[in-house]
């Protein structure tokens, strides 16, 4: 299971570097077209992590330990992210 949460946070941490990269210019110009097609991806992409962390927020937090960075994770990774947190050895609450 460990591999296949590392294998997904790469993927996602490509589709995100890429589709930066693409709308950053690093690929030369491209029509607007192409412009507005990608931005319509990294918005959909986004909401769709955003609604993931709230799920993840409204059911589990206050059953995992939640630490920091997980927002931040969640928000990148998707469902990889999520994965991994239920993956965390449980610490005594005491």
């Amino acid at each position: 299971m460990n591999v296949i949460i590392i294998a997904g946070k790469i993927v996602f941490a490509l589709i995100w570097l890429g589709l930066f990269a693409i709308l950053g210019g690093a690929t030369g110009e491209l029509s607007s077209q192409s412009v507005g097609l990608l931005s319509v991806l990294l918005a959909v992409l986004v909401i769709m992590h955003l609604l993931l962390l709230g799920v993840f927020v409204a059911t589990m937090k206050q059953h995992l330990p939640w630490k920091k960075g997980d927002s931040w994770q969640i928000l990148a990774f998707g469902i990889f992210a999520w994965l991994s947190i239920l993956q965390r050895p449980k610490q005594d609450q005491g």
